[in-house]
């Protein structure tokens, strides 16, 4: 089954794109990222969008991270919603800097389990978030 947030957890197809190397900021767990709500997620995949344009014209960064405590707790979209503002003024800003600096958008992803982006499985529990970047600072873009 798939849970979905009050407001911006959904399963959504994606965009085919570059995967990139991302390193880890903020609090680190052993092999993943201590997020405020207490959830650890492991380093995301990270996609610039569109896929094979020069950095100057990517649009989209898109991280997507994997927690097995998801499936194991069920934590609640309500539980976690805090950490998608965090992970995008963490991980998604550095990002955009690094990798994309005139990105408009961040998404960001949480998923129980890996998935191929754009791909559904009812058994995995996926909670999505979308950003906008406005001066420097993500603005949450109302999914």
């Amino acid at each position: 089954m798939i849970r979905v947030g009050y407001r911006h957890a959904c399963a959504a197809g994606g965009i085919a794109a570059a995967t990139l190397l991302s390193s880890m900021t903020a609090v680190d767990a052993g092999e993943g990222k201590l997020l405020p709500s207490g959830l650890v997620v492991a380093p995301p995949d990270v996609r610039l969008e569109p896929m094979g344009v020069p950095t100057h014209s990517v649009r989209t960064v898109r991280l997507r991270y994997v927690s097995e405590q998801l499936g194991e707790k069920a934590f609640s979209f309500d539980q976690i919603e805090g950490d998608f503002a965090h992970l995008c003024e963490t991980d998604g800003l550095m990002t955009r800097a690094r990798s994309a600096p005139k990105a408009e958008q961040i998404i960001i992803s949480i998923s129980s389990e890996p998935l191929v982006l754009g791909e559904i499985s009812p058994e995995i529990i996926q909670y999505f978030d979308a950003f906008d970047v406005v001066s420097e600072a993500c603005i949450w873009a109302g999914l």
